[in-house]
């Protein structure tokens, strides 16, 4: 199959949001993959996330074009080629054409490159004709489309084993700002608590979180920091969409905080756009802000994310994004108590009325009781199980028998909770289903037995 510059940029973006790994070229993940790989580069294996991206694609950079070059289809198993197994500083050695960055035609299917020098070639990305770079970026990254003129490429060259079927400079891959989700740019409060809550499942810990938020950026996913607007002399609107249409090119190292956490730090900023760009959406949209949120949380603050889940307070949840993922210079125990009161404020509003499955109103009142049930049913049945218990210390319910489940709600000590004899053994204690009205909300979910007492 004769392989072309535009058939690259195909196969490049086909792959965007897969995993990396160093030393691939489009396997399929696995365990004996992973094994062979970590005898092989050992000092690249060291994250532990390896065995949750089985089953996917994998790329390092050069391994980028040549999974397309020797793949059929950008799903098709790869078929090994040892003369065509090059570095990415083996890559620009064998092109025929090439050059320094200031000659770049800019046409589309080029390979662009980072290096000292160029026989020390550091990295590889595929230029899609129309100001982005397809890029297998690292680990913690993956595959990811980028701006072109966010990042300082040294060298070009015509990929040795393509050919160029395009016309240079034209836009053969067009996806332009106006193609993208538009940036948010009003705060919509209930729609950062649904989708928060989805992600963390405790209203503690997503309380905590908001009041951060706000207190950074008022919950305005385009806010850019005052200081930015004063000195660079623009609307929030007008930096955000100069970001997008990249006439803005110091976004990543300006160091203004922006968006719904005020991202600052130049890495933070980078990996913020580069996720912006890979969804095609602007950098103040509001449902990529939310899902870059959860993803920097999982990947880089898992201890935070940890906490959230399992928070019993809005303030123990508070003071851990406060001091260990907005870090800001004034941690004081005044701003500590002025977040987690924002934090509250959400709480008190959302946290009894966060939708559940079903709704039932009482025949002797206009109350409304919202339900939510567990997703997992019991697998066991106990008569003698069967009855009142009350909490002996804050206790989580889950929606599964177990502490890898999703927390639904956190019962302060005392709390009666009833228990029909269904159950399920997880890790040799028994999860109680139970059921409980708390904050006019019923849940039916799973407590450990270990905390609870029959009345």
């Amino acid at each position: 199959m004769s392989k072309t510059n535009s058939g690259l940029v195909a196969y490049a973006k086909a792959q965007v949001g897969l995993p990396y790994w160093y030393g691939t070229f489009g396997q399929t993940a696995s365990a004996s993959l992973y094994n062979s790989k970590k005898a092989q580069y050992p000092s690249y294996y060291t994250a532990s996330d390896f065995a949750s991206q089985y089953g996917k694609r994998v790329h390092d950079c050069v391994g980028l074009i040549k999974g397309y070059i020797w793949s059929d289809s950008a799903t098709a198993t790869p078929t090994y080629n040892s003369a065509q197994d090059k570095s990415a500083s083996g890559m620009y050695a064998a092109a025929a054409t090439k050059g320094t960055i200031s000659s770049f035609p800019k046409t589309a299917g080029l390979l662009v490159f980072k290096g000292t020098s160029t026989s020390k070639i550091t990295h590889v990305g595929v230029y899609d004709g129309s100001g982005y770079v397809y890029e297998a970026k690292g680990h913690q990254y993956g595959v990811v489309k980028t701006a072109y003129k966010q990042s300082d490429w040294q060298y070009w060259a015509q990929c040795p084993y393509c050919t160029d079927d395009t016309t240079k400079a034209a836009n053969t891959t067009t996806t332009t700002s106006s193609t993208k989700a538009a940036a948010t740019t009003t705060a919509k409060p209930e729609a950062i608590w649904n989708y928060l809550l989805g992600k963390i499942g405790n209203a503690y810990g997503v309380a905590g979180l908001m009041g951060n938020l706000y207190a950074e950026s008022g919950l305005v996913p385009n806010n850019l920091q005052n200081t930015g607007n004063t000195k660079l002399g623009l609307t929030d609107a007008e930096y955000t969409s100069q970001v997008d249409s990249d006439s803005y090119t110091n976004f990543v190292k300006d160091g203004y905080g922006y968006g719904l956490a005020q991202w600052t730090y130049y890495t933070r900023k980078q990996a913020l756009l580069d996720y912006a760009n890979a969804q095609n959406a602007s950098v103040g949209n509001l449902d990529m802000q939310l899902a870059f949120l959860i993803k920097e949380l999982t990947d880089s603050y898992s201890s935070v994310l940890t906490t959230l889940k399992n928070a019993t307070s809005v303030k123990a949840a508070s003071d851990a994004v406060l001091t260990k993922y907005e870090k800001p210079t004034d941690q004081s125990d005044s701003v500590k108590t002025k977040r987690a009161g924002y934090g509250q404020t959400y709480y008190d509003k959302y946290a009894s009325t966060s939708s559940g499955t079903s709704t039932t109103t009482s025949s002797a009142s206009t109350t409304t009781v919202t339900e939510k049930k567990a997703t997992k049913a019991a697998q066991s049945f106990s008569k003698s199980l069967a009855g009142t218990y009350k909490t002996t210390a804050n206790l989580n319910m889950r929606n599964g028998a177990g502490t890898g489940f999703s927390v639904m709600v956190t019962l302060p000590s005392g709390t009666s909770v009833k228990n029909y004899g269904y159950y399920t053994s997880a890790s040799g204690t028994k999860w109680l289903y139970v059921q409980v009205t708390y904050k006019n909300v019923k849940y039916t979910g799973f407590c450990s037995s270990a905390y609870l007492k029959k009345q």
